[in-house]
């Protein structure tokens, strides 16, 4: 840091008192530095001065990188406009003053409250390990320290191999113009830290808006949530909703059929919905609710299938049995009842013999829809008429023989 005796001080402050007051404390005034010119252009918060005079002999030297006791040091947050200009005011108003000293239209600067969220609307690189972001339409401008943004570099990755965003692949991505876009392009909102409302973090302010988000899905039901099962707990799963948000789903909810092995789970991705939100528990989520809400749209397009091919063949496991057929699993989300007077005799035998278990693989064709109901068989349409009426002759048959035999 360079200094300055006493006498040169005195000297460069009866060249500040130029009526405008420009640098003494930093009180209120923005210093601009122009390249390869040694006048200096100055200005404060009159609203009726643009600029004073230029200071042709002030040696501005003194107050490079910070001067004894003044505190008169680069304003990083402040983007120059023209290269090598160097704004040293640290007051709430820089940036505006020297958006004025550039004839642009400034937006009013807006007070800053610790741990509120603040709209990201740019980002810009100020050195290897520090971002501007540009919050309130532009309003205000915070510090971000990159070095604790690693969780959020995680949520993006950089090549066909799934390699995660580091802070040094994050800095060259946003000088690329489509990721920048896509970036500011998510909404984003940063948190204002506490104690220094002039830095903020992205990864605070994603998983705020996230939680928050989350709660309001609690009754609006209208958004699904990427969630991976990281291990197992009191009857249910601890899952990981998009690398930000834990939550717990109970085993009774994370399928549409009974789950028997819990621990073959660990490590699934699949969508979840909120189911509720307890401020001690935390978020519980359902996979079963999701399906739910996507069976209407899934259905619709097993009738267009069904147009296109009646006697399309769908693969499934049996996940159940009952006196009128088994259920067996389409996909994740139709479950249809392969019913025992629609299928083949060593089926229908194998039904009777109760030979037919759990997670038994079937090719089967749906022979109806009703609502969301889906009928199967394993007969194809041009068979199916006489197969039902031989299976209507044995029910008819087993019923006359209970009667006479009572």
């Amino acid at each position: 840091m360079k200094r300055t005796n006493q006498k040169s001080k005195r000297e460069n402050d009866e060249k500040m008192s130029l009526g405008t007051s420009i640098i003494r404390n930093s009180a209120g005034n923005i210093v601009i530095k122009k390249p390869r010119i040694y006048s200096r252009y100055t200005t404060n918060i009159n609203p009726n001065i643009n600029k004073s005079p230029a200071l042709e002999d002030f040696d501005w030297s003194k107050y490079e990188d910070g001067w004894n006791g003044v505190s008169l040091k680069h304003n990083r947050k402040v983007k120059p406009m023209e290269d090598g200009d160097i704004i040293y005011s640290h007051m709430p108003y820089a940036e505006n003053l020297y958006k004025q000293m550039n004839n642009i239209k400034v937006t009013n600067s807006k007070e800053l409250v610790a741990n509120s969220l603040v709209k990201i609307t740019d980002i810009v690189k100020l050195d290897n390990d520090t971002v501007m972001l540009s919050i309130n339409n532009g309003a205000n401008n915070v510090i971000v320290d990159l070095n604790k943004e690693q969780k959020f570099f995680n949520q993006f990755t950089i090549n066909e191999t799934g390699d995660l965003m580091t802070k040094e692949t994050f800095i060259q991505a946003i000088n690329i113009p489509n990721f920048k876009k896509n970036l500011l392009g998510m909404d984003l909102s940063a948190k204002i830290l506490p104690g220094n409302t002039e830095k903020a973090s992205i990864w605070d302010g994603y998983v705020e808006t996230l939680t928050n988000e989350m709660k309001e899905q609690v009754t609006k039901n209208s958004k699904a949530y990427f969630a991976t099962i990281l291990s197992t707990n009191k009857g249910g799963f601890v899952v990981d909703i998009m690398n930000t948000v834990k939550a717990f789903m109970p085993g009774s909810m994370s399928s549409a059929n009974r789950v028997t092995d819990f621990e073959s789970m660990i490590g699934t991705r699949f969508e979840v919905m909120v189911e509720s939100y307890d401020p001690k528990f935390g978020f519980i989520v359902s996979r079963k609710k999701f399906i739910r809400a996507m069976i209407p749209s899934k259905i619709a397009e097993l009738k267009k299938q069904l147009e296109e091919n009646k006697d399309t063949v769908f693969t499934g496991h049996v996940t159940g049995t009952t006196p009128f057929g088994v259920f067996v699993e389409l996909d994740d989300f139709i479950t249809g009842m392969l019913h025992k007077t629609l299928v083949r005799d060593e089926t229908r035998e194998a039904m009777r013999e109760n030979a037919i278990e759990p997670g038994t693989e079937v090719n089967c064709y749906i022979h109806k829809i009703e609502g969301t109901r889906v009928i199967l068989s394993d007969v194809p349409s041009d068979e199916r008429d006489a197969v039902i009426a031989r299976r209507e002759a044995e029910e008819l048959e087993a019923e006359n023989k209970e009667k006479n035999a009572e």
